[in-house]
């Protein structure tokens, strides 16, 4: 293959992309990510403080963008996200990295702190999905889905009950979309991030960095992810094919 052709191969020049929990972590990293390959990209974020940090960010690289405050565990507010992307020509990419957790075990949960996971987790996934692919199809061009899992969605940890759960109800929901969604040429695929360097899990490694210091010694490279790491992850799945 000639450089000429593989430069073809990662341009996304005006391909609009669509990006969940995009105001910060692993979600700006992927934004920042297709936008460095010619994408524009619409980051949501349930805080408005960190979207706007965010979009900034991604302006000041040069980026298209546009932005929307949303929360995704709220069936109702997936039509205004869609909505918003419409200014950018629609949705080609899509990349769900919004999530939330609360490092509870199980038996300590109440019933809302359960739910406040699936919902966000679980739940947003379908309802995003099931409202970016049918804009995707409407659109007859195909196109990309990505959710950002876990590696907690295929091993069992403690405190992480519910989160794991989510995620793991996740990665059978997207195997299932990528059967049903392959007619359209929608292809679906999951990035699983280990622990990673974010306001995720900043918190708490402070409070607790004998915790911290166990990861890192668990760690090959000696050190925890960091959402740079992810960056060409996010991009190949999305140019192969288009």
């Amino acid at each position: 293959m000639s450089i000429t052709s593989i430069n073809s191969l990662f341009d996304l020049t005006g391909k609009p992309a669509l990006i969940t929990g995009g105001g910060g972590g692993i979600g700006l990293a992927c934004a920042q990510a297709l936008a460095s390959f010619g994408a524009s990209v619409l980051p949501t974020d349930i805080s408005e403080k960190y979207l706007d940090e965010g979009i900034r960010a991604l302006k000041q690289a040069g980026a298209a963008v546009g932005g929307i405050c949303a929360d995704i565990s709220d069936p109702s507010q997936a039509e205004d996200i869609i909505n918003a992307a419409k200014p950018l020509g629609g949705i080609d990419i899509f990349i769900n990295s919004a999530a939330v957790t609360n490092r509870k075990q199980v038996l300590d949960m109440t019933d809302k702190e359960w739910l406040d996971i699936i919902n966000t987790n679980m739940n947003g996934a379908f309802y995003m999905g099931h409202a970016v692919a049918k804009q995707i199809i409407k659109q007859e061009r195909g196109g990309k889905v990505i959710y950002i899992v876990s590696t907690g969605a295929y091993r069992a940890s403690v405190n992480f009950g519910a989160y794991s759960a989510s995620k793991a109800g996740i990665v059978m929901l997207l195997k299932t979309l990528a059967l049903e969604l392959a007619p359209y040429k929608i292809c679906v695929n999951a990035i699983a991030p280990t622990a990673t360097e974010t306001r995720f899990t900043y918190d708490y490694y402070l409070k607790n960095p004998f915790k911290k210091k166990a990861v890192i010694l668990n760690r090959p490279l000696g050190r925890i992810a960091i959402p740079e790491d992810y960056m060409g992850t996010a991009v190949f799945p999305v140019v192969k094919g288009f």
